[in-house]
């Protein structure tokens, strides 16, 4: 029984040494590379333990939308004026039916006439001009439909939608072990049918295609790991490789390319994430 108890002492110290040395690495690594960021606008829907997640950017009217949700509560979408980062209106997510939309919102794209929100084998397709224009506290979808894959996150480019998978063994699972990166034509969508499959690195979480149709993605998963940036050339090409590799905070979620700058959100702002570090409650700019 005593050496039972010293074992368990041991262990009880061991994981409290790992968790201090942890979070001091990941605090001066913050540190030194904090000069690449440039925080521009505060992230929306981390109170109340809401999680942010879904970050997208509408040239026609210079504004970022992005969504967050929380379980068993509705879920929200923000629209932020990108000059000043200031919030311009919240709304709640209402489905066709008029049932609030209370899933894992989600992925967020726009073409510019449509916005489109995915979560849990499902999307919802909104008028982005009626979200602009409401004076109502909530926005009510134009049509739902199921969709063959999870849908954490999408992103529209030069007619194409794009949707993809989070997976991550046991905890998030996917069929046959392939999380999917399915490209839709946006004209007469037929979501039983992409134009393009590509399978997936795991923990993917946020997604955006530059000018050049570089595909680039956010990886992660909790707050013990720095968040990776991985850049492909185009993926819709045979033989496309991954060009680059960049560490950067923990929990990096949606993002969007403009200007050859990339813009993140971090999902570890929520207060559902109390203990995270570093805590970054700005959606921050990196030049490429």
């Amino acid at each position: 029984m005593k050496y039972l108890k010293t074992i368990i002492l041991l262990l009880v110290i061991s994981i409290i040494l790992i968790i201090v040395i942890d979070y001091i690495r990941l605090n001066i690594f913050y540190i030194i590379n904090k000069n690449n960021y440039t925080e521009i606008a505060d992230t929306q829907g981390n109170k109340n333990k809401y999680a942010p997640q879904g970050l997208t950017y509408s040239e026609k009217y210079d504004i970022i939308l992005q969504t967050s949700y929380k379980k068993n509560n509705v879920s929200m979408l923000y629209i932020i004026d990108f000059k000043t980062g200031k919030l311009i209106k919240e709304l709640e997510l209402i489905e066709p039916d008029n049932n609030k939309n209370q899933k894992h919102v989600g992925g967020i794209a726009t073409n510019e006439e449509k916005v489109w929100i995915t979560n849990d084998y499902e999307i919802n397709e909104y008028n982005l001009e009626e979200i602009i224009n409401t004076k109502n506290n909530y926005i009510k979808s134009l049509k739902k439909e199921k969709i063959p894959n999870r849908g954490d996150f999408c992103a529209y480019n030069n007619n194409t939608l794009w949707i993809g998978d989070f997976y991550l063994k046991p905890f998030y699972n996917v069929p046959n072990n392939k999380p999917l990166l399915l490209g839709y034509e946006t004209t007469n969508t037929d979501y039983n049918n992409p134009k393009y499959t590509i399978i997936l690195p795991k923990m993917v979480q946020g997604m955006t295609i530059t000018q050049e149709n570089n595909f680039i993605f956010t990886r992660s998963y909790t707050n013990l790991i720095n968040s990776n940036i991985i850049i492909y050339n185009d993926m819709t090409k045979e033989n496309y490789q991954k060009i680059k590799t960049i560490k950067i905070p923990p929990m990096a979620e949606g993002i969007f390319y403009k200007d050859n700058n990339l813009y993140i959100l971090f999902e570890n702002s929520s207060d559902k994430y109390f203990f995270a570090y570093p805590k970054i409650k700005k959606i921050i700019k990196i030049s490429v």
